[in-house]
C-alpha cells in the first residue's frame, strides 16, 4: 500500500472497541486484497451523539504505526465525512453499507470504496488474519493490574469468563434486543470447557461485577478481575488459554486474539435477544472451531 496506489479503502469507525475492531479489520483486509491505501473516518467520536463511555479505543493499539495510510486520529475537521476525508480519492466512490452479519458483496468490491457498517464476522478478514493480529497487538495495551497478570500467567489452564451487562440491561428494550446470558448458559459452557481442559482456573471479567457474581454464585472457584481500565481487562482476557465469552464483541476479540495453543472457546449459540427475529447466522458470527452453547 503506497501513496501512489490507484485504489483506496475508507472505513467509518463507531461503536465500542469491539465494533471498532471489526470495522478496522474489514477495512484492512479489503485494502490488503486490493493493494489499496487505507483511510479511517473517526469523526463519529467528536459528534454530539457520540457516547463518552465509548471513546476511540483503537488509539490504544497505535494503529497509525501499521502498514497502510491511517490519518492521525482526532482530526475531526478533516475527517468529517468520506467526501471531505480525501476528496480526490473518494469523490464519487462506491459505498458498501452492511449490517451485523456477513455480506458477500464485500468480496465483489474491486475499486475504491467507502465501508460503513458493523462487519461482525470473521469472514470479512479471512485470509488476512496475520495482518489483523499485527494491528491488534495486545502488548501495546496498558499494564495496570499486575497481581491479576501474575495470577493468570501462573495458572496452568486459565479460563476467561465474561459476563456482559451494562447497557444490555439498561432498559427492557435493550434486553429484548441484545439478550442477557444467565446461569444456564455459563453452566453449559463450563461443562464443555471441562470436557476438554484439565484443571481449569476460572477468571471472571464483567462490566457489572456484583451482578456477574450473582449470576455465577455457585462457582466457588471463580476469581473476579476488576481492572480500572476496560482495555486492561481486554489485555488480561487475551492472556488466558481458554474462554467462555458473552454475546459481546469485546470478549469475542479477546478470545480470537488469545494465542495459547489448543485454546478452547465456548460461545453462545443465540447472540441476540428475542426482539431481533432476524439474527445474524451463527456461522457468520463464530469461527467453525468455536463451541456453540
Amino acid at each position: 500500500m503506497t501513496e501512489q496506489a490507484n485504489k483506496a479503502i475508507g472505513v467509518r469507525l463507531y461503536g465500542g472497541i469491539g465494533n471498532q475492531m471489526f470495522q478496522f479489520a474489514a477495512g484492512l483486509a479489503m485494502a490488503k486484497r486490493l493493494g489499496a491505501d487505507l483511510y479511517c473516518d473517526s469523526s463519529h467520536f467528536g459528534a454530539k451523539n457520540s457516547r463518552p463511555d465509548r471513546p476511540l479505543g483503537l488509539r490504544a493499539f497505535g494503529l497509525d504505526w501499521i502498514e497502510g495510510r491511517v490519518p492521525p486520529f482526532g482530526r475531526r475537521r478533516e475527517l468529517a465525512s468520506f467526501l471531505r476525508l480525501v476528496p480526490d480519492r473518494f469523490r464519487g466512490a462506491a459505498r458498501l453499507r452492511v449490517g451485523f452479519g456477513y455480506d458477500p458483496r464485500f468480496e465483489e468490491v474491486n475499486e475504491t470504496c467507502a465501508l460503513v457498517g458493523y462487519f461482525q464476522s470473521w469472514r470479512y478478514f479471512r485470509g488476512h488474519e496475520d495482518a489483523v493480529r499485527v494491528a491488534f497487538d495486545v502488548t501495546r495495551l496498558p499494564v495496570i493490574n499486575t497481581d491479576a497478570d501474575a495470577a493468570i500467567r501462573s495458572a496452568r489452564n486459565p479460563v476467561a469468563v465474561h459476563v456482559r451487562r451494562g447497557d444490555y440491561a439498561s432498559t427492557p428494550e435493550m434486553i429484548a434486543n441484545f439478550g442477557l446470558l444467565e446461569a444456564d448458559y455459563y453452566a453449559g459452557a463450563r461443562l464443555e470447557i471441562e470436557k476438554r481442559v484439565a484443571a481449569p482456573t476460572y477468571f471472571l471479567f464483567s462490566d457489572e461485577m456484583p451482578r456477574a457474581r450473582e449470576v455465577l454464585s455457585d462457582w466457588q472457584d471463580l476469581t473476579p478481575i476488576a481492572s480500572p481500565n476496560p482495555l486492561e481487562d481486554f489485555r488480561l482476557m487475551s492472556l488466558c488459554s481458554h474462554y467462555i465469552i458473552a454475546n459481546s464483541t469485546f470478549s469475542w476479540w479477546a478470545a480470537w486474539l488469545g494465542d495459547a495453543p489448543g485454546k478452547t472457546i465456548a460461545a453462545p449459540r443465540r447472540w441476540s435477544g428475542p426482539a431481533r427475529t432476524k439474527d445474524v447466522s451463527i456461522d457468520d458470527r463464530l469461527p467453525p472451531d468455536w463451541i456453540r452453547v
